[in-house]
């Protein structure tokens, strides 16, 4: 049978009985997945190429469940699945809310199959048990489990958990995971089908695939015969398929229009256009014989007279799909405190943590300082303390306490500091008075545009793009900044912020640091915008000088909607006619004169800023209100962390590695720095690896379009491994590419690593970076590689590296050198908090912090270490000193007792003498003591914020005393008591 490949999930989904698909490539198992989910009513599964036991074993419980649940079926699976052996069963374990658990058996179940213990559960086969709180991450799961018992080790609530926010997702009465397989029982893939009634078997493409079963045989070094048969045997079963497309001379006929129009005034042929573009393409094409789809289908085909166009056929691009798999984050940030290191107080410089210490019923923060000096800091105070990261490794200056040399240091910082505070206020206003053009609300064009982009955008990504339109809309002159982690979306705002910029007739000037980069960004746009009235160019050197004078002549006579360059675009004879908005990527790449230039443009016409540095969600830089500021910080969907190893640098390892993805039909990034070595690491490896594999390499030096065609080459997979210097850490973006293999780390700084690894993993793969070590690495590289094996993944856009220094530079970038030191001294976090509070003192906005009302109650108010783990008690104590309300809190201990089980009486104190705090700050009361043995307290309030006409009706009334020696408040009970009867008492008086 000869089959179109976009026609074949259609074909299967004809069929009422079971199927087994054998595809003859991973790339194929991907595309016809997607399609069979949105149509087919029933399961489908996938079992690809890999060599990932992890990856491997969700597999085989996937397989089984499907065969388990006796519905209609449809298996997807490649050639390397369908030969290996299958366990044929695994045992199940139910949980049942309302049942008691025997906890000793289920622990022992757990260690006996490998599960790993651990404080928070983070990946697969980890569990937990906290209080009453037992967490698991089966096997089989997309999610983690959680169980809370209670009485008798009765299960009182079952859910699944977001592994994330640690928050649970799905309540659930009744559930199983399978806690391990019986290995022993092993049967191939055919044994275990052919127990399954009604099952119709394909395959696909068989003398493709007996070449790659000749290969596998080779590569793994296995048994001819028995694999032979095994194959043999499944041919005898099944229906073949030989897949066919549309020629290459068709697909250049589909992408012109014209000759697309023609085809469809013929009387012979109908034709169907299947795109998330199928408003445009209305437009576009008219006449009887055209019919149209919403729907983003991977390829087209002709059946019969109908001829099926998809953007595959008339843009020339691959559309990609809105992937489901749910994203896998932990929620940890490498940036909190932990015994035994460094912290900087604002008041008192850097000192030793050493853990927390309960005092009087209250958890304290106990902090060593020079000479043995002790400072006790209380939790709800940790607001003042950041992390000391030092990027030399140095051990920090540490003062004495009360002696003057923190002090006179924090003196001048806090003098730069109010200065700064000033300039920022004024150019805020500057901003302000400052008349920019302002762009129409969205076209229709704008909307339809908006929704050909083939991906469902993030939470954040769509606030940015907002926030973004918001600017250009208004008077104000735009300047903003757009930051996000690489690949999480940052280009899709600027492509949409150009196109709204086209559509008034203005031009835009998008610039980048390296014409690679320009490059790309030239062809993504160009493919975004094909079917719409916009000019796009490239002024690079990538081009010859005869197309740049042309360029520069279409820039300046408006024939040119967007033009794509580097900062050859600051040049003297780039002349706009009517420039409306400028896009610059990664502004810290360029040099000090670019950045010179660029300030002169910045209040002039609107700017829009893209920038991977680091910054985490707690930044509100648009309270600064230099330079706006949107945060993307939601990975898209199914982008998983990239795993990070360290390994030795063997050529037994290395082989190892880049088989592995081969293995799974990916591609693979290999890092080594130095152009001219380049030529013979290519020749290494090539010696190491079998033949069939192709190697190619780039760098700096080379021809730009010798550079532009190696990038494609490894782009359309005629490439398997690309050798690369540090010339692809930026725009890059091929999602088959998810194994990088970084050779001398030692050479490369941290944003540097950061970048290149976020290269891999931008499909919904794993991305594997495998980093190199070697006995010649130095002290610096040590300290390096100690550092990325320290980072944690945290939300917020699945930041994967926000240590302290690139925080600091990225700041840096928005605030200008001059705080550099500042930011180094305090480290981000604090310098922030105390930029901000200064900001507000100017504004006259600024409200008392928590840290500076003194409560003192008679009951116990902390986290006892027997509920929350000292360690993770730091994180929580942190995010309840950030809450702003009554509200929040009660949020966060819904969340905590979600997490970790019912409070203890302790933790509950805690969040009943927080809310009194926060209720304190908003009367204006500075100071409340309960005495101890009696049921009395001492009141002292903010003499400017105390409402004298209530608290002289109350002491008129004798229901407190005012002392004047003390000037204090005597009260007799609880302040949370007089706190109730002051409020109503300011209600009372209101009314009259």
């Amino acid at each position: 049978m000869l089959e179109y490949r976009g026609k074949i999930p259609f074909l299967l989904n004809e069929y009422d009985q079971n199927i087994v698909y054998l595809c003859s490539s991973n790339r194929n198992i991907e595309d016809y997945y997607y399609v069979l989910k949105d149509i087919y009513r029933g399961n489908v599964i996938k079992l690809e190429s890999s060599l990932y036991s992890e990856e491997l074993e969700k597999d085989n419980y996937d397989l089984l469940e499907i065969l388990n649940l006796k519905e209609r079926y449809i298996i997807l699976i490649s050639l390397e699945a369908y030969l290996r052996d299958y366990f044929i069963e695994g045992k199940k374990y139910r949980f049942k809310v309302g049942e008691s658990l025997d906890i000793k058996r289920l622990l022992s179940e757990l260690e006996s199959n490998h599960y790993e213990k651990s404080y928070l559960v983070e990946e697969r086969n980890q569990y937990s048990m906290r209080g009453d709180i037992i967490d698991i991450f089966p096997k089989d799961s997309d999610n983690p489990l959680r169980i809370e018992l209670g009485f008798d080790d009765e299960i009182e609530r079952l859910t699944y958990f977001d592994i994330e926010s640690q928050k649970s997702i799905e309540k659930k009465d009744d559930l199983y995971m399978y806690i391990n397989s019986n290995k022993e029982k092993k049967t191939d893939f055919l044994d275990l089908i052919k127990s399954q009634e009604n099952t119709k078997f394909f395959v696909e493409n068989t003398e493709l695939l007996r070449y790659k079963l000749s290969e596998i045989i080779e590569e793994k070094n296995l048994e001819e015969i028995p694999i032979l048969e095994k194959y043999e045997n499944l041919l005898k079963l099944s229906e073949h398929i030989e897949i066919k497309k549309f020629t290459n001379g068709e697909l250049r006929e589909f992408e012109n229009q014209e000759y697309v129009k023609n085809l469809g005034k013929s009387e012979n042929l109908k034709i169907k256009i299947v795109s998330e573009e199928e408003k445009r393409y209305r437009e576009i094409f008219l006449g009887e014989n055209f019919s149209f789809e919403k729907y983003p289908l991977f390829e087209g085909y002709q059946e019969g007279d109908t001829i099926v166009l998809t953007d595959r056929e008339l843009k020339g691009i691959r559309v990609k799909r809105d992937r489901k798999d749910k994203e896998m984050l932990r929620y940890k940030t490498p940036l909190e405190i932990e015994e035994g290191d460094y912290i900087i107080h604002e008041l008192y410089g850097v000192g030793l943590y050493l853990g927390i210490e309960v005092i009087d019923g209250n958890d304290y923060l106990k902090i060593k300082y020079a000479d043995e000096d002790k400072l006790f800091v209380p939790v709800e105070s940790i607001g003042r303390i950041g992390k000391y990261v030092s990027v030399s490794g140095e051990i920090p200056e540490i003062f004495k306490l009360g002696r003057k040399g923190f002090r006179k240091k924090y003196k001048k910082i806090s003098e730069e500091l109010i200065v700064f505070a000033r300039e920022i206020v004024e150019i805020q206003a500057q901003r302000d008075l400052k008349a920019g053009y302002s762009f129409a609300p969205d076209t229709i064009w704008q909307e339809e545009f908006e929704e050909s982009f083939p991906y469902r955008e993030t939470e954040s990504q769509m606030k940015a793009i907002e926030d973004v339109k918001r600017d250009m809309e208004s008077t104000r002159i735009m300047d903003r900044i757009v930051c996000g982690d690489v690949g999480f979306g940052k280009t899709e705002v600027a492509i949409r912020a150009a196109f709204k910029c086209a559509m008034e007739g203005k031009q835009v000037g998008l610039m980048v640091p390296t014409t690679v980069l320009a490059q790309q960004h030239y062809e993504r746009f160009s493919e975004r915008m094909k079917n719409y009235p916009v000019t796009i160019e490239l002024l690079s050197r990538l081009s010859t000088s005869k197309e740049q004078r042309q360029t520069l002549k279409n820039i300046k006579s408006g024939a040119v909607d967007i033009i794509i360059g580097t900062h050859r675009l600051l040049s003297k004879d780039v002349k706009f006619r009517d420039l409306g908005l400028i896009i610059i990527d990664e502004e810290q790449k360029f040099g000090v004169k670019a950045k010179e230039k660029l300030k002169k443009v910045r209040y002039s016409v609107d700017m829009l800023t893209l920038t991977a540095t680091p910054i985490p969600r707690t930044l509100n830089l648009s309270l600064l209100g230099i330079r706006d500021l949107s945060v993307i910080d939601t990975p898209p969907v199914g982008r998983k962390p990239i795993v990070t190893n360290f390994i030795e640098g063997s050529t037994a390892n290395i082989k190892d590695i880049i088989m592995k993805e081969i293995a799974r039909e990916g591609q693979v990034f290999y890092i080594y720095n130095f152009v001219k070595g380049i030529e013979k690491k290519a020749e290494e490896l090539s010696k190491i690896l079998p033949d069939y594999l192709k190697i190619g390499y780039v760098h700096g030096q080379m021809l730009p379009k010798e550079i532009k065609d190696k990038i494609k080459d490894f782009e359309n997979g005629e490439l398997d491994i690309l050798l690369a210097t540090t010339i692809i850490e930026n725009g890059i973006d091929i999602e088959n590419a998810n194994t990088m293999i970084i050779d001398r780390m030692d050479k490369l700084g941290l944003s540097q690593i950061y970048q290149l690894r976020g290269r891999i993993g931008r499909g919904n793969r794993q991305g594997y970076c495998y980093i190199l070590t070697k006995e010649y690495v130095g002290k610096k590289a040590k300290e390096r590689e100690e550092s990325i094996k320290n980072l944690e993944e945290i939300g917020g856009g699945g930041l994967q590296l926000s240590m302290e220094d690139m925080k600091i530079r990225g700041a840096g970038e928005i605030l200008g050198e001059k705080q550099h030191g500042a930011l180094e001294t305090f480290g981000y976090t604090l310098y922030m908090k105390m930029l901000q509070d200064e900001i507000a003192k100017i504004k006259g906005e600024f409200e008392d912090g928590l840290d500076d009302i003194e409560i003192k109650v008679n009951y116990p108010a902390f986290i006892p270490n027997e509920y929350i783990d000292k360690n993770e008690k730091v994180r929580v104590y942190r995010r309840i000193s950030e809450s702003r309300n009554i509200s929040e809190l009660k949020i966060l201990a819904e969340e905590l007792e979600d997490r970790f089980g019912k409070m203890p009486v302790e933790a509950q104190g805690l969040f009943k003498y927080l809310a009194l705090k926060l209720r304190a700050r908003k009367l204006g009361i500075k100071y409340a003591r309960e005495i101890k043995g009696k049921n009395q307290c001492e009141i002292r309030f903010y003499n400017e914020r105390v409402k004298f006409e209530v608290l002289l009706n109350l002491i008129q009334k004798r229901v407190v005393e005012y002392k004047k020696t003390t000037e204090t408040l005597d009260y007799n009970g609880s302040i949370e008591e007089f706190i109730n009867i002051y409020e109503g008492a300011g209600d009372e008086n209101e009314r009259v």
